[in-house]
């Protein structure tokens, strides 16, 4: 457990080094982060747009969380634009927004350069770093070492305070010690507890380490018993090890953090090699329906996960007043295809950033970045409040698991568990798999 700890902090280390090496090549303070300027006086002339820069994993091994943009950024554009844009008051006028969207590949080097060249080559406003600890890691690094006011979403909360502390950057999502608690408090609800052996299956990435010494030291406390092969890197292809070990020790519950193309390795080769386990828990592999079903039917029946965002939670926009259900429906009908947990935060980030440039009428980065630490807003993924000290706006999560369609030919995610936060509800049942 401290190895882990250990090495995640290297890890970050070296992308808040890389991330200051490159504000001084790039940027130094405030470094483009604003066209209308908190230094020198306004421009005589206005800014054509208020510029937002979003890094997003459009290809790569986290691609599935990219999916959506830039729909869903496009829908607040769009509502703000057609009022004219944001008032700023050092122009005496509105203002429309444009969003930079540039593909971070799903590795945390190219995010960091390409934020950098958001900040240096289209001098943005405002940054929304988001998508795991792979990317909303090096984005908030760059934004704070470049003095660039930034919303940071989709991002377990450990990890993402180990790159602090932030003076520019406020996030909001889930605690990992949170969601293992919640599930915990779901295996309970089948009857599993004290003496089950859960096979641990974490990378050796800043998800992976910052979630394994939670889960090692909660599990333990609760009397289960741990099969922990070690870390991986991601990537893996030859899973004999592991699965011996899992064999070796009788797991009935497999647990972890995989990212989507680990685990469909994963599974097929632990059943080919005649692994038999009872359920299997995971973040972050299997969270939205194209990494689901990137597994054979007969696997991703009955994976079970956390859910961050659905049409079935009750929440809305603060712009629209279009709700959660709508949002998805929205989705579904232009772009043929079933809904997605990030699209309700890609909306979200961009609420957030409007709400803050509305009421900080300024593009200056002090009053930008100001006005962010003062949102109190209800958005389409509930409440956003960020805490003074941590910069940290907790969100809720709820059970999930996959079940099969009516044609038995792939599966949807189902609500299952609710008791943490009874305001968003069940819409079936939690059960095992194939019982």
């Amino acid at each position: 457990m401290k190895k882990s700890k250990k090495l995640l902090a290297l890890l970050i280390s070296a992308l808040l080094v890389c991330a200051a090496l490159a504000g001084c090549n790039g940027g130094g303070s405030g470094g483009g982060a604003s066209t209308g300027g908190g230094g020198g006086g306004a421009p005589a002339t206005a800014p054509e747009f208020i510029k937002i820069g979003i890094p997003n994993p459009t290809t790569g091994p986290i691609a599935s969380f990219g999916i959506g943009t830039p729909w869903a950024e496009d829908l607040v554009i769009d509502a703000v634009n057609a009022e004219g844009g944001i008032y700023i008051e050092e122009y005496d006028k509105k203002i429309p927004i444009k969003a930079y969207y540039v593909d971070t590949e799903s590795d945390p080097t190219k995010a960091g350069e390409v934020t950098q060249q958001l900040i240096n080559q289209e001098d943005v406003d405002i940054l929304i770093a988001r998508h795991t600890p792979d990317t909303a890691l090096p984005v908030s690094a760059m934004a704070e070492a470049n003095q660039v006011p930034c919303v940071s979403l989709e991002c377990p909360v450990e990890p993402w305070l180990e790159g602090g502390p932030y003076e520019w950057v406020y996030h909001s999502f889930w605690r990992v010690e949170d969601n293992c608690d919640m599930f915990l408090d779901m295996w309970a609800e089948l009857g599993y507890g004290e003496g089950t052996v859960v096979g641990f299956l974490f990378p050796n990435d800043p998800d992976g380490l910052a979630w394994l010494p939670i889960f090692t030291e909660k599990l333990t406390a609760a009397g289960y018993v741990i099969s922990d092969p070690g870390t991986y890197p991601k990537g893996n292809q030859d899973w004999t090890a592991v699965i011996n070990k899992f064999k070796q020790d009788g797991v009935q519950i497999l647990t972890g953090c995989d990212i989507a193309p680990d685990f469909a390795s994963f599974a097929p080769q632990a059943a080919q090699q005649g692994l038999s386990y009872d359920l299997v828990t995971m973040g972050r592999a299997f969270l939205f329906p194209a990494d689901a079903n990137a597994n054979p039917p007969e696997i991703a029946n009955g994976l079970s996960c956390e859910v961050w965002w659905s049409p079935w939670h009750p929440f809305a926009s603060s712009l629209t007043g279009q709700t959660a259900a709508e949002l998805a429906a929205a989705y579904e009908e232009s772009q043929k295809t079933g809904w997605s947990a990030p699209m309700g935060y890609k909306y979200a980030g961009m609420e957030i950033a409007v709400d803050a440039l509305t009421r900080a009428a300024s593009l200056d980065p002090v009053k930008i970045r100001d006005a962010i630490g003062e949102t109190d807003l209800d958005t389409i993924v509930g409440h956003i409040k960020y805490d003074a000290e941590t910069h940290v706006a907790p969100t809720p999560i709820v059970g999930g698991q996959w079940k099969l369609n009516a044609a038995g030919d792939a599966v949807d995610l189902m609500i299952v568990y609710n008791k943490n936060n009874p305001n968003i509800p069940t819409n079936a049942t939690w059960e095992l798999p194939n019982k």
